[in-house]
């Protein structure tokens, strides 16, 4: 298993030389006032607190990454134009339902709507008709990838998931789906 995690976590962070501007990931986490925050500083790699988030929900809500501290938290970074994406949308639910919402949170942002265009929150709430899901759906865009994982997630193809645990440490990631490893992954941190 640290086999797997240490090639993901190599995929994860080589994805590619492009570094883009990030919006909407506090970089700056000594002005987060949350007092279990005892780190200074944050990434996107294998093994580091993740950048806190904020980003609207599909009922125009405010969520932010860190509302989620103690929970084992699964990122699924989509897109509207992916088939993969549409096909697994209804997971998270699944997912939370097996081990139970006191214990995981997933949380779908979508990168893209159907024309490559940062998603609306119409099309945020056209995802959660579609799919017919409970879970949070955020509303982001291309400036949350970096494929250094310094500033941004290393997002190379739809979807890419991400598992942090409850201590908010980035545990694994996965560009594309695999039902068994979210599902062993989330297992194995509770």
């Amino acid at each position: 298993m640290k086999l797997l995690s240490f090639m993901l976590a190599a995929s994860l962070s080589s994805c590619g030389p492009a570094k883009l501007e990030t919006t909407g990931l506090d970089t700056n986490s000594n002005i987060d006032e949350r007092s279990w925050v005892t780190w200074e500083d944050c990434g996107q790699q294998i093994g580091e607190h993740p950048c806190n988030f904020t980003l609207l929900d599909h009922k125009g809500n405010e969520v932010e990454l860190y509302d989620y501290y103690g929970k084992v938290i699964v990122i699924d970074f989509s897109t509207m134009w992916c088939g993969v994406c549409v096909n697994i949308a209804a997971e998270g639910d699944n997912l939370v339902t097996k081990f139970g919402e006191d214990n995981v949170i997933w949380l779908t942002v979508l990168i893209e709507n159907e024309y490559g265009q940062p998603p609306t929150q119409e099309d945020l709430q056209r995802w959660v008709d579609m799919a017919n899901i409970q879970i949070p759906v955020l509303g982001g865009d291309r400036n949350l990838i970096d494929y250094s994982a310094k500033t941004g997630y290393a997002i190379s193809s739809w979807p890419t998931l991400v598992v942090i645990d409850q201590e908010m440490v980035l545990q694994h990631g996965i560009n594309g789906w695999s039902a068994p490893a979210i599902d062993a992954w989330v297992q194995g941190l509770l």
